[in-house]
């Protein structure tokens, strides 16, 4: 999808921009040609490597990144000149004003600066990329939650997407930080690595430091099953990390329990593994609770926290679960380009969706897909999801 978008940016480019300049066909030709290339670098990729993320230098796979954000950055600002242009031309053909008439001669000289600012932006966004990210601390109202979980401590990460982009060394210092937080329970929503198990070993190897009292868990997503799964799986046990393939598991904490239940992502099923089985994952139970017999022999409820890499399944589990934690988005990476990743994800991008009923919370995640180590006013995050009890009407 990237591809098709670059491609069709960098023909909006090459027409509206390039082949309107007063430089000669000398010098035009070659730079149509660089700009071509820069956005078809993923289809270069996959034609030459056999991947998407190749088992290249780390400088090559950013480095080659940098002529496909700026030509998107760059067709991006001058979307938004013309559409500015366009609002001038409406207006002035109302007869209000000559704005569009006075800006018009400015043409060339406005694509060289946005051609200036969109280097500058990129500039920006590849070392905020490529940062680990800081801890984001937010408390998340609950109804009706156990007065013993107020205040449990979730570790959220999401698309740490370990490769040569983001390393042993990179995922270490990300450890530290998540550890230093002292969460209760650790949750990882899929893209953990980009890369066989042979390859990535090390890389993943820190994520055995992991420390919580409860545990750290983890759902699929669609990175998983590009890197080989089921082989995947007895290294990810090894590691400390409990994978929750359309399961679900009840926690104990200070004598309270909540169900922790995990889908695999749909790209499973390209690979001839079970894709999202809610009727599997799910428990059975009365609107977001489970039920659990306790000691006396009455019922409980037990809140149910749902792992999802894409936040898409909100839509089929909100009011059967308390919580959904997802990722999937890189929570649009660019500001302002947002709103189109939301579009594919079911109007979800990144923050808190649904009510203290049942929530919804989507991680801009920790690390990035290689082939696009981009973020602008969007930086990846680990969260800190700290649970507040909510009373409902029937609280004294």
């Amino acid at each position: 999808m990237l591809t098709f978008f670059s491609l069709l940016l960098t023909l909006y480019v090459l027409v509206r921009v390039l082949w309107r300049t007063h430089l000669s066909l000398s010098l035009r030709l070659p730079l149509a040609a660089l700009t071509v290339a820069g956005a078809c670098k993923l289809l270069f990729f996959r034609l030459f490597f056999g991947s998407y993320s190749p088992e290249v230098p780390r400088w090559f796979q950013v480095g080659t990144g940098i002529p496909l954000g700026i030509v998107l950055l760059f067709a991006a600002l001058s979307l938004g000149r013309d559409a500015l242009l366009c609002i001038c031309w409406l207006l002035e053909r109302c007869g209000a004003g000559r704005l569009w008439s006075r800006l018009r001669p400015w043409d060339g000289r406005l694509s060289l600066g946005l051609c200036l600012l969109a280097l500058l932006l990129a500039a920006v966004a590849i070392p905020t990329a490529l940062r680990v990210p800081a801890v984001r601390e937010v408390e998340l109202p609950v109804r009706s939650l156990p007065p013993e979980l107020d205040g449990l401590r979730l570790a959220h990460l999401s698309d740490l997407h370990l490769s040569r982009t983001f390393s042993r060394a990179w995922a270490e210092e990300l450890v530290q930080r998540v550890n230093a937080a002292r969460p209760d329970i650790i949750l990882l929503t899929g893209d953990i690595m980009d890369g066989s198990p042979a390859l990535r070993a090390d890389d993943i190897r820190p994520l055995a430091d992991l420390r919580s009292t409860l545990g750290t868990y983890a759902c699929t997503g669609n990175h998983e099953y590009y890197s080989d799964y089921p082989a995947w799986k007895p290294l990810l046990r090894h590691t400390g990390i409990t994978m929750l393939d359309n399961m679900h598991v009840i926690v104990r904490h200070a004598d309270r329990e909540f169900v922790l239940s995990g889908v695999t992502d749909p790209a499973a099923a390209r690979f001839g593994l079970p894709g999202p089985d809610l009727e599997s994952t799910l428990p059975r139970g009365l609107d977001s609770h489970a039920l659990s017999a306790r000691p006396d022999g009455t019922k409980e409820r037990l809140p149910v926290i749902l792992l999802s890499h894409r936040p898409t399944l909100f839509d089929a589990v909100r009011g059967k679960v308390a919580l959904q934690l997802s990722g999937h988005t890189h929570g649009g990476s660019i500001l302002g380009v947002d709103w189109l990743v939301a579009a594919f994800n079911g109007g979800y991008v990144r923050g808190l969706y649904g009510d203290e009923d049942s929530r919804l919370v989507v991680s801009s995640g920790c690390g990035l897909w290689g082939g696009f180590p981009y973020r602008l006013g969007v930086p990846g995050e680990i969260l800190l999801l700290i649970l507040r009890r909510v009373g409902d009407e029937t609280d004294s």
